[in-house]
């Protein structure tokens, strides 16, 4: 039996968020670059579960950081 896992949450980006988004991809601290690529999964449309999957984290992780993400902490132009 199939588990599709939790929902995407809707994120909405600026083209400086994005942006900055992108950098932290290529960040040697681990979670931040994880973060940050799960962050722009969700954005583009991809489930929590998706999103953890395609970064390599649990799907719990993929959505406490897609649920939690605040633009105005958590990305900074």
């Amino acid at each position: 039996m199939s588990h599709p896992g939790p929902s995407a949450v809707e994120i909405t980006l600026s083209e400086a968020e994005r942006a900055e988004l992108v950098r932290r991809t290529g960040m040697s601290n681990r979670r931040s670059a994880e973060k940050a690529r799960i962050i722009l999964a969700c954005a583009e449309g991809m489930s929590n579960a998706g999103a953890a999957r395609i970064v390599g984290v649990q799907a719990k992780t993929g959505g406490q950081v897609a649920s939690g993400y605040r633009p105005a902490t958590d990305c900074r132009a």
